[in-house]
């Protein structure tokens, strides 16, 4: 067979792989045709309902895959694609949440009043996108394909963040979010570029093989670990640098409270978790392959030497990133900006947990997180576009008795914002719980004091919003010619039961949380030093 005949071959038995972003893919070009073809539709809605058929069918075909590798969680998933991508758990779990996120952040758009009149499909597709490069970002096992599925989804970002083009907030938001996305991949490109130099390689295990490698020299007794040269983390600081600036972790963390507060309030819900959850995804994955946590030993059981000096740099960035970002959220007065700064807390939980992958449990704990976190957040956000609707600010003043105008949506931000901080019996309790148990099998109490001390600091401001809402008097009468549709309250109900029931049926979730873990420690199992 000729060397063509067979990459035809080897592409062709990857499609499959790949259902999941093909469906969402069509369902985009069919939304584009439609909404090119059906100039009479002034909210473009019918673009929403293509693209969410696309989501759907998507999602379904996502779940079969899911259900198909449940019994196979140490196989480590199957390359596609000539090792491009790769077929796992985790990726499948992951865009599970993606496309659920994307999914809710299009339902909501097609009733968010902020985007009457403003050409409302070209936004849908601009979500449809964004998430496929999501998809691909989160089963990306090489170099140039994590750069790329990153660049898809951050420059239909930036479009969405500067939507509103004739509102200058939201031109400021998309201008910030360009700049500064443009550095950060800039930087994290040059990285990429300087690993490919050391390695001769692309692919994400040949890459973290060979340069692991250079931390083993030969000495008379065999070979031992050394440290590891000064350029060559130096060039592992510029790579991640770019996975940092993604999941708006300290210093990283600027553009992200200005880009929140500017975008349409639709588009806010959606970077907070859709871009967020990748970018922990490759986060996940490009930190087990270089450095396994908290051990001390390779996977493979070789000796590779301590890494306790990463563990110390990943907890360093946690905490300042929760710091940060909670003692910043006190003083706003804007609920989209402080749910901003909110975000950037709990990246700072999650990184917390990153510095423990000795096991599943690390990465499971994480896992869990960011599914709970899609229905708390994006369920604040998803109030705040129905109160938006009728009052026509985000800002706290105008927010204030907004209960008795919408008492349902009022009562479940209320819940939300209880299960962002972390209380029983909601789900955002036992996600801080898995964390802090991780954290304590590895006797890493100071950690847990300073995610303590800002589970309490948060919630002085959770409480500060929640009273602003249901006890304070109310400040500005709600537009009586605009009225929610039922869609809002159904779906923020379903979203706090949801918490509910994630914190009471822990087990089955977490569960699954453990397959995709354990698929992600199968791929790095057998990498032996060089």
């Amino acid at each position: 067979m000729s060397p063509f005949a067979s990459l035809l071959e080897n592409n062709l038995a990857s499609v499959q792989g790949i259902l999941p972003e093909l469906l969402v893919g069509a369902g985009f070009l069919a939304a584009l045709v439609y909404d090119f073809l059906a100039p009479k539709d002034p909210d473009r809605r019918g673009t929403g309902y293509i693209a969410l058929v696309g989501l759907l069918a998507a999602s379904y075909v996502n779940v079969a895959l899911m259900v198909k590798l449940q019994g196979e969680p140490a196989t480590g998933g199957r390359p596609l694609f000539n090792g491009m991508v790769v077929a796992d758990y985790l990726s499948m779990y992951a865009k599970f949440v993606l496309l659920l996120g994307t999914f809710l952040a299009v339902m909501v758009g097609l009733y968010a009043r902020e985007l009457y009149g403003k050409s409302q499909g070209e936004f849908f597709l601009l979500a449809a996108g964004a998430c496929i490069g999501g998809m691909f970002l989160c089963s990306s096992t090489n170099l140039l394909m994590i750069y790329l599925s990153i660049e898809t989804l951050s420059i239909l970002s930036y479009a969405m963040a500067g939507y509103l083009r004739r509102d200058r907030k939201s031109a400021e938001a998309g201008m910030k979010y360009v700049i500064y996305g443009a550095l950060a991949s800039g930087v994290m490109i040059f990285g990429m570029s300087y690993l490919y130099g050391l390695t001769g390689s692309l692919d994400l295990q040949v890459v973290a093989q060979k340069i692991r490698g250079l931390k083993v020299v030969e000495t008379q007794t065999g070979l031992e670990p050394s440290t590891w040269n000064g350029a060559v983390l130096a060039v592992l600081g510029l790579v991640f640098v770019g996975f940092l600036y993604k999941i708006a972790a300290a210093p990283f963390h600027y553009w992200s409270p200005d880009v929140y507060e500017g975008s349409p309030t639709t588009a806010t819900g959606f970077f907070s978790v859709v871009p967020k959850a990748a970018g922990f995804i490759v986060l996940i994955r490009v930190t087990a392959a270089f450095f396994p946590l908290g051990t001390g030993t390779n996977t493979s059981g070789g000796t590779g030497g301590t890494f306790s000096n990463t563990e110390t740099v990943f907890a360093i960035i946690a905490v300042l990133t929760m710091t940060i970002g909670n003692l910043s959220a006190l003083g706003q007065t804007n609920a989209k900006r402080m749910l901003a700064f909110s975000s950037i807390a709990h990246a700072g939980y999650m990184l917390a947990a990153l510095s423990t992958l000795d096991d599943e449990r690390g990465a499971a704990a994480i896992l869990y997180y960011l599914l709970v976190y899609l229905f708390m957040n994006l369920g604040a956000f998803m109030v705040l576009v129905a109160l938006e609707n009728r009052i026509g600010s985000t800002d706290l003043k105008d927010l204030a008795g907004a209960i008795k105008s919408e008492k349902v949506l009022s009562v479940c931000l209320i819940v939300f914002l209880f299960s962002l901080t972390g209380l029983p019996p909601l789900a955002g309790f036992m996600a801080k719980y898995q964390i802090l148990y991780k954290l304590a099998d590895r006797n890493q109490w100071l950690l847990i004091l300073f995610i303590a001390g800002n589970s309490v600091v948060s919630l002085f401001y959770y409480i500060k919003l929640a009273k602003t809402v249901s006890i304070d008097p109310q400040a500005k009468q709600p537009d009586p010619e605009t009225v929610n549709p039922p869609l809002f309250p159904m779906m923020a109900v379903a979203s706090a039961l949801a918490l509910l029931l994630l914190f009471f049926d822990f087990d089955k979730v977490a569960a699954l949380c453990q397959n995709a873990a354990k698929s992600l420690l199968a791929l790095h199992a057998n990498q032996p030093f060089n």
